[in-house]
């Protein structure tokens, strides 16, 4: 199996690819009993992993010997050619995941959502710091569109694709849930 990644952490965001010849669903369930963990490779480099869902959200992951905990939750919404990402927190970083299957679009590489409207919304609660878009703004693809401030880290939203900002929901010195519609992107 063959993914590639890619992680927002602040304003920083990177590409990944990491390939396993088993399926993600045996990481679950190998940890402890002896267990040599799955073989995969993480940007070309070999690494040997464990991992097992402690409760509801919440894995035990072991990573070429080392121990982490990352809660995991499920952000409402699709980027253009991703799984729908995933808030991701280990010890006191939040990071933004989105997971691209390449099998997933093969038949449309540029992904159903090149085209029409889409809400954008609040990965997490947290507060709206700054509005970085107007109204009929055209916008590119990972163009910042907003920060929104949670748990004393800023993190920018940026667009999925390119498009015009057809609505702006969120205003500056706000509180938003998770899942909050942010704006509107034509």
């Amino acid at each position: 199996m063959k993914l590639e990644m890619k992680i927002h952490s602040g304003a920083k965001t990177s590409d990944h690819k990491c390939e396993s010849s088993a399926p993600a669903s045996a990481l679950q369930g190998r940890a402890g009993a002896g267990s040599s963990g799955v073989k995969m490779k993480f940007d070309g480099e070999t690494v040997i992993a464990d991992g097992e869902e402690i409760s509801p959200g919440i894995y035990s992951i072991l990573i070429d010997g080392r121990s982490y905990e990352a809660h995991v939750s499920k952000r409402a919404g699709d980027a253009a050619g991703y799984l729908s990402p995933y808030v991701v927190t280990v010890g006191l970083r939040h990071y933004l995941v989105e997971i691209r299957d390449p099998r997933r679009w093969r038949h449309d590489a540029a992904g159903i959502r090149e085209k029409g409207p889409e809400e954008i919304v609040a990965p997490m609660p947290g507060k709206i710091v700054k509005v970085l878009v107007s109204e009929n703004q055209e916008v590119i693809r990972d163009q910042g569109l907003l920060v929104i401030e949670a748990m004393k880290m800023q993190n920018e939203i940026r667009a999925p694709r390119a498009g015009r900002v057809e609505r702006i929901y969120a205003q500056e010195d706000t509180g938003v849930e998770a899942g909050f519609r942010l704006l509107r992107l034509v």
